[in-house]
């Protein structure tokens, strides 16, 4: 099974404005995939059967993630330019291909707004930048094509 397994640093997390044009986020960190948690509602009424307490499927969350970022003019500068616009910035993950299986990875990608931050840092660490984002819609995953 150790074979399957993929290094993060073989990864690659870029962003888009327009989800058409992806730009590698310089100096990534985290790979950031958003996880989404179901809500279930309370559906249970007096006539349940056995006296049970029954449930069904309610909203899906994608919840928040940060990507870190070693700090640079032009990833900060880029950031705020995608704040300031107000609208959800494409993210898209791709995945190495799985050595004999794949010719190419499989691909995350969803839209977040972002909120950057530069966190504190001791003297002896580097600076970073933050890209705090919140998910909204469907993450989407796409397999990557099969060896032929």
């Amino acid at each position: 099974m150790a074979e399957n397994v993929i290094a993060g640093d073989l990864c690659t997390v870029n962003w888009s404005a327009d989800g058409v044009a992806w730009t590698e986020i310089p100096g990534c960190k985290t790979v950031g995939i958003p996880e989404e948690t179901q809500e279930y509602r309370d559906r249970t009424s007096l006539d349940s059967p056995g006296r049970n307490r029954e449930w069904g499927t309610g909203l899906t969350d994608t919840g928040e993630l940060t990507l870190n970022c070693f700090y640079s003019t032009a990833l900060y500068e880029q950031a705020l330019a995608y704040k300031a616009a107000g609208k959800p910035v494409y993210f898209q993950v791709v995945l190495p291909p799985e050595d004999g299986v794949q010719s190419t990875g499989d691909e995350f990608d969803y839209q977040a707004f972002l909120n950057p931050s530069i966190p504190s840092v001791d003297q002896d660490g580097d600076l970073m930048t933050d890209l705090k984002l919140r998910p909204t819609g469907l993450v989407n995953w796409t397999k990557g094509d099969p060896v032929v």
